[in-house]
C-alpha cells in the first residue's frame, strides 16, 4: 500500500457526467468542477435556449460540455433523456425548487410539484442510469439535498423571510432517505450514492436574499464561520464525492455549511 496521496484519485478524465439543473445557480458550480477535473459533462434542464447560451459561454474554456433539454418532472422526458445520453458514470441530481407557503396554507398541487422535482426525478434518473453503472462496476450518484434535509429551520435566523417551506424541507429529507436506500442496494457494485447538503451560498437565485443587508448579517452571524460559502468550497465538495478516491464513502450526507448545523 502506498503512503502517499495520489492526485489521480481526483482525476475524472474519461468519465461522463450528467448534471440536471447544471446551467445555473449551484448546478453551474457542480458542472464546472467536474469539467475542471477532466470529465465530459452533459447539462440538462427545460430551457433549451438557456442551455445553448451556457454551453456557448463555457465552450471557450471547456470542450467537453454539451446540453440536453429535459423536463425532469415528466417521466417520458426523463426516459428519452436517458436513451439519448447513453452510459453515464456520474449523475448529479441538482434540479430543485422551493415553494414558500405556511404549512397550514400549502396546497396539494404545489406539494406534489415540489416532491416530483426534488424526489421523484432523482429516483427516475437513478432507476434508468444505475444499471449501466452497475454493469461497468463504477459509478457515482450525487443527490443535492440541503442543510434542511438534516435539520429543521429556525425562524430567528431569517429575519423578514422565515422558513415557510414545508414541501421543500420534506423533500430534502426524503432525498437523503432515497440516497441511503439506493446506497445500500448497490454497495457491492462499485457504485456509490451520496447526498451533498449545502448551507448558505451565493448564487443568482440567492442574491436577492444575500445582498448586503440585515438578512445576510443575520445568516452570517448564525454561522460559526461568520460568513456564507464560496464557489470554490462548493466545487471542492462535489469533486470529493465524484472522485475515484472516494470509493469507500456511500450513503452519506456531506454537509457543507460553515458549521451552521453544529449549534
Amino acid at each position: 500500500m502506498s503512503n502517499h496521496i495520489d492526485l489521480s484519485d481526483f482525476d475524472l478524465t474519461g468519465k461522463r457526467a450528467l448534471v440536471t439543473g447544471g446551467g445555473d445557480g449551484l448546478g453551474r458550480q457542480f458542472t464546472q468542477a467536474l469539467l475542471d477535473a477532466g470529465a465530459e459533462v452533459i447539462i440538462a434542464s427545460r430551457r433549451k435556449e438557456f442551455l445553448d447560451t451556457v454551453v456557448a459561454e463555457l465552450r471557450g474554456t471547456y470542450e467537453k460540455i454539451s446540453a440536453e433539454r429535459c423536463d425532469v418532472t415528466n417521466y417520458d422526458d426523463v426516459v428519452a433523456l436517458a436513451q439519448r445520453v447513453g452510459h453515464i458514470d456520474i449523475l448529479v441530481n441538482s434540479s430543485g425548487l422551493a415553494h414558500r407557503a405556511p404549512w397550514w396554507e400549502e396546497q396539494s398541487i404545489d406539494w406534489k410539484r415540489i416532491m416530483t422535482l426534488n424526489v421523484e426525478a432523482p429516483f427516475w434518473l437513478s432507476q434508468l442510469l444505475l444499471p449501466g453503472m452497475i454493469e461497468n462496476n463504477w459509478g457515482r450518484i450525487i443527490n443535492i439535498s440541503s442543510i434542511y434535509g438534516v435539520v429543521a429551520g429556525d425562524e430567528s435566523r431569517y429575519p423578514g423571510l422565515g422558513v415557510h417551506m414545508p414541501s421543500y424541507f420534506t423533500s430534502k429529507h426524503a432525498l437523503i432517505g432515497l440516497t441511503k436506500f439506493l446506497a445500500a442496494q448497490v454497495a457491492k457494485s462499485g457504485v456509490t450514492v451520496n447526498a451533498l447538503c449545502p448551507g448558505s451560498f451565493d448564487s443568482p437565485a440567492n442574491r436577492q436574499y444575500f445582498s448586503p443587508g440585515p438578512l445576510l448579517d443575520a445568516v452570517s452571524e448564525a454561522t460559526p464561520m461568520g460568513r456564507i460559502g464560496s464557489d470554490r468550497e462548493l466545487r471542492t465538495a462535489i469533486l470529493f464525492l465524484a472522485a475515484p478516491g472516494s470509493s469507500f464513502i456511500t450513503g452519506q450526507a456531506l454537509v457543507v455549511d460553515g458549521g451552521w448545523t453544529i449549534w
